[in-house]
């Protein structure tokens, strides 16, 4: 598929030159990074954006990789028909309209489906959101704003609302994006190709799945196994339930249904995210850094509630909150005031003025440990608003698997988000933060 993500010519159906088109903010988004020929095609306008404008498809001289249409679903078969066959490879077709909305729409897709076969077309979609790909700068797709492009994680759905917040989070959290495809109602290309094209590609680091059927079950299921021996899967699947069935049907006019390999006890080596968040939230670790080799967590906070807290859900989950050892008490003691408790969860107690001090240290002294795994370092409260408590974090020598929990107002944020520049990932709930170390340490998440 790498005419698909990595086309070299594009041409638009439905640009526009009026700017507040739908047309218009697509073709100005594929324009904005992508380095490509890019070739509108508008039956009357002789520039779009000052691009060349194309009367059809067929006039365009060189071979189209990528036909993206932005068009009501009923203009969408004559359009196809004007194609030469072998001249377009792929269709993206963003209009709804089709499969999902009725009788006559699923008539639609079977139709579009006959004329694409009958000139070489594959056609990702309908009704999707459309794709991109942030490495090479590609938008094509309703996204507003394209996300940090790197190699990272790349996301598979049939929802173009979560590709949307897909791009969102990135771009809050400094998370680097390889590849968003949304294949909307998955009437031609099928989920286990573009699993496979995740699997060879060297950008592609951790997959997100956001899915709720795939058409074929079999090579479906072959082809998660092939890429979770590989590389990280985070998996959301949805239609769970009746209600999420009968919505999900309505949605894509298809019945959920993933073979099974949506269900937590489900062994193909996929980690099973309970919401789009929780994936996202464990996806941005597993880009980050490597999963922990063992299930010890060190936990360090400067209130003793939040470390109960900790402990607590650490161990609900399965994980161990070992006591440390009397060496290490005594290494970690050396850095804080003698009332301080240091077996584990660490309580440095509210010495906010030492904490761009203390922090690192007891960061640095738990990272040459061999008695734990990973840590989870706790910030809140006045804490959140100490600029340089943020740097000092950022900073601290890490070899393992670290995860911060920022209790923070708003406007605290952007201290969080120094922490995450350098790679260090944080959650603003002590729930999310022990669902994301629970999964990046041994793989399911059970349900909450």
């Amino acid at each position: 598929m790498d005419r698909f993500f990595a086309p070299r010519t594009v041409a638009l159906v439905g640009a526009s030159n009026d700017p507040e088109k739908m047309g218009n903010w697509l073709i100005s988004r594929v324009a904005d990074n992508f380095s490509g020929r890019i070739c509108p095609i508008h039956p009357s306008e002789a520039s779009i954006n000052g691009l060349e404008v194309y009367p059809e498809v067929s006039a365009i001289d060189e071979p189209v990789d990528l036909l993206v249409a932005l068009v009501p679903a009923a203009r969408l078969l004559p359009l196809v028909e004007g194609c030469r066959p072998g001249h377009v490879a792929y269709l993206l077709a963003i209009p709804a309209g089709f499969g999902e909305a009725s009788e006559d729409g699923r008539e639609l897709e079977r139709e579009l489906l006959r004329l694409t076969a009958e000139r070489g077309i594959r056609v990702v979609g309908p009704n999707c959101m459309g794709m991109l790909n942030a490495v090479h700068g590609l938008n094509a797709s309703l996204v507003p704003e394209i996300p940090p492009g790197g190699a990272g994680f790349s996301c598979l759905t049939q929802s173009g609302g979560f590709g949307i917040a897909v791009t969102m989070y990135a771009l809050d959290h400094q998370m680097p994006v390889a590849k968003i495809c949304d294949l909307g109602n998955t009437s031609d290309v099928q989920v286990s190709e573009v699993l496979a094209h995740y699997r060879a590609d060297p950008e592609t680091r951790v997959v997100g799945l956001f899915l709720e059927a795939a058409r074929e079950a079999g090579p479906f299921a072959a082809e998660i196994r092939k890429l979770a021996a590989v590389k990280p899967v985070v998996m959301t699947g949805l239609g769970r339930t009746e209600a999420g069935a009968r919505a999900s049907l309505a949605h894509l006019g298809l019945t959920p249904d993933l073979g099974g390999a949506a269900d937590a006890g489900w062994s193909g080596g996929v980690i099973h995210a309970q919401t789009g968040r929780e994936l996202l939230n464990i996806a941005k670790s597993l880009c980050w850094q490597p999963s922990a080799p063992g299930r010890r967590v060190a936990i360090m906070t400067g209130t003793g509630g939040i470390g109960a807290e900790f402990a607590d859900l650490c161990c609900g989950y399965g994980m161990e909150v070992p006591v440390f050892s009397e060496d290490l008490q005594q290494a970690l003691a050396a850095h804080l005031p003698a009332y301080a408790a240091v077996q584990n969860p660490i309580d440095t107690t509210p010495i906010w003025w030492e904490f761009p001090r203390v922090y690192p240290a007891l960061i640095e002294t738990l990272m040459q440990s061999d008695e734990i795994d990973q840590v989870i370092v706790s910030v809140t409260d006045v804490a959140t608003g100490i600029e340089d408590l943020a740097t000092a974090i950022a900073g601290a020598p890490r070899d393992k698997p670290a995860f911060v929990f920022w209790g923070a107002r708003n406007h605290g944020l952007d201290n969080m988000r120094r922490i995450e520049a350098t790679g260090l990932p944080c959650y603003t709930t002590t729930w999310e933060t022990v669902r994301a170390l629970v999964a990046t340490s041994g793989g399911a998440v059970p349900p909450p």
